[in-house]
């Protein structure tokens, strides 16, 4: 008997891959598309991945050490991890002073003038 021949890493990984994009093929029934619209849909889809991929960058690690800190206090009651993602009342009032107030202002001054009528 005979040995099987040798399949180099290089063939079987490109194996590997026309494989998996078969896959990828069948199972969005692209291979019934037009090039055109394969290129339409693939471009959609790495879009979408890659706005994903972003978000999950930027947002995560905040979002993930939020909920430490959070997991932390609700174990050991030390309000030091979560203090800067609970807003105090000072600050909430620091931040009061900014355009929003400005309007509510206006407002005060013309109810103020309604009531001097």
């Amino acid at each position: 008997m005979s040995s099987p021949p040798s399949v180099s890493p290089i063939t079987s990984f490109l194996r590997w891959l026309r494989l998996k994009n078969y896959q990828y093929e069948v199972t969005f029934a692209l291979y019934m598309l037009t090039p055109t619209e394969k290129f339409i849909f693939n471009s959609l889809v790495i879009t979408f991945v890659s706005l994903f991929l972003m978000a999950a960058c930027v947002y995560l690690p905040d979002h993930v050490a939020s909920i430490y800190g959070h997991v932390h206090y609700y174990f050991t009651a030390d309000v030091s991890m979560i203090k800067d993602y609970i807003p105090s009342a000072s600050s909430i009032l620091q931040g009061a002073s900014g355009p929003a107030t400005g309007a509510f202002n206006v407002v005060a001054a013309s109810t103020a003038s309604l009531e001097e009528l």
